[in-house]
């Protein structure tokens, strides 16, 4: 049998692979690096993961936002070429998603559980595209309170009468504010009956109904922030919940007791990270935007890589675990690639937020709160000796000795925003 990519293979023909793998996404809505190590008694599961696969430590978000950060996640994407600048905006239909282009070319795709690619205000669902989703398991999260709300439907059915207690009446659609009462209720759930074991109960159930030879994407979306879906004037990122955690790792054991088959590729991430303990909050600071990014294939080694990589590498990175050719818009590069770009930018664009962009390599993080031209204000800079000071508490950009790396981060970061520019416009002449 020939081997190649699927339908889009350059030959023109169709190549059938019998052999492609599973392929299992897990995203967390928040989550840092950090947070798994801090909350490493809480997470078993996860840690266990971690030491049985390649984990890449030095992964970073392209926005601390979810609306950008999610967009890129499933585009391969920078927020530049994507569009999606903020909470709020859907995906242009002229771009196309992971799970669109896996299925085009013969996976089973299904998602369980957060998508967040479209605006969800006034209680409203998220739709996916027509072929997307084989299956389409969609909640936003446990507080959500759409009607197709998967989630909330399972829960009404598996206790009606704490469904009614929690929620005596239907939404209202112009008052999405939720009741301190209404959140306490719902963390006060007990675990069978939380959100994290509806989706992995979910996840369990697809995995186990695949369609014979066919191979599965399956995308399982975890919720593990405070917020249960965010509110005008809200900081972009969530604090962590830990009982949710503790229910998500629970959960994710379930999981992958159905993945040890030795054909499934697994890829554990969140789209962005959480927010630190100290206030005010920095956007981006590292726990908001550094979060985890673990791999385990069938037979490849483990170990920690110790390149900068971003999540817009994880969508190039699955299509080549599956043999299916990338849309030639994608930015990101395959993770298995020899060669790394060794920097990562990620940006917030927030209509209530100053606008900031970060820079990060090896040794140095560089920060850009910009200003506004129009209102005569100029950027400020803040400078992260990484080298010495891993976590980026302790802003250098003010010493004298420290001038020409400020120069050379602030031109390496317009040269990096260059270099995601979207330019796949076709040229058809000369001028």
């Amino acid at each position: 049998m020939k081997a190649g990519y699927g339908s889009d293979d350059p030959t023109g023909e169709f190549v059938t692979r019998t052999d492609r793998p599973n392929i299992l996404l897990i995203v967390f809505d928040c989550l840092s690096e950090s947070d798994c190590i801090t909350h490493a008694d809480v997470i078993p599961v996860l840690c266990k993961l971690r030491r049985e696969s390649l984990t890449y430590s030095k992964a970073y978000t392209c926005s601390p936002q979810a609306g950008p950060a999610r967009a890129s996640l499933f585009t391969g994407l920078d927020m530049s070429a994507h569009g999606v600048w903020t909470d709020g905006i859907a995906l242009p239909d002229h771009e196309t998603t992971l799970p669109e282009r896996l299925a085009q070319n013969g996976y089973q795709t299904w998602l369980v559980g957060r998508r967040h690619l479209a605006g969800v205000s006034h209680w409203t669902t998220e739709h996916a595209r027509a072929d997307e989703y084989t299956h389409f398991d969609w909640a936003h999260g446990p507080l959500h309170r759409s009607r197709q709300n998967a989630y909330l439907q399972w829960l009404q059915s598996m206790a009606p009468e704490t469904y009614a207690e929690i929620f005596p009446r239907q939404a209202d659609p112009d008052h999405t504010l939720i009741p301190p009462t209404q959140r306490q209720a719902m963390s006060n759930l007990p675990d069978d009956l939380s959100f994290n074991t509806w989706v992995s109960s979910q996840a369990v159930k697809r995995i186990r109904g695949g369609e014979g030879d066919t191979p599965y994407f399956g995308i399982v979306g975890f919720v593990v922030g405070h917020s249960g879906g965010a509110h005008q004037g809200e900081p972009v990122t969530e604090r962590l919940n830990e009982t949710a955690l503790r229910q998500a790792d629970v959960a994710l054991e379930k999981i992958l007791e159905q993945t040890d088959d030795g054909k499934t590729v697994i890829i554990c991430t969140a789209a962005r990270g959480t927010a630190g303990d100290h206030m005010p909050r920095n956007a981006m600071e590292n726990q908001a935007i550094h979060v985890p990014l673990i791999i385990r294939r069938p037979e490849s080694k483990t170990g920690t890589v110790m390149e900068i990589v971003s999540t817009i590498d994880i969508t190039p990175t699955i299509f080549e675990c599956a043999s299916v050719r990338p849309p030639h818009r994608v930015q990101g590069a395959s993770l298995t690639s020899a060669q790394t770009r060794n920097w990562a930018l990620s940006r917030l664009r927030a209509p209530d937020q100053p606008s900031q962009s970060a820079l990060i390599t090896q040794n140095w993080k560089l920060i850009a709160t910009h200003g506004n031209p129009d209102e005569g204000t100029i950027p400020r800079y803040q400078l992260f000796d990484l080298e010495s000071d891993p976590g980026a508490t302790t802003d250098v950009a003010a010493e004298t000795d420290r001038e020409v790396i400020l120069e050379d981060m602030i031109d390496l970061m317009i040269d990096a925003r260059v270099a995601l520019e979207d330019r796949t416009g076709p040229r058809i002449a000369l001028f």
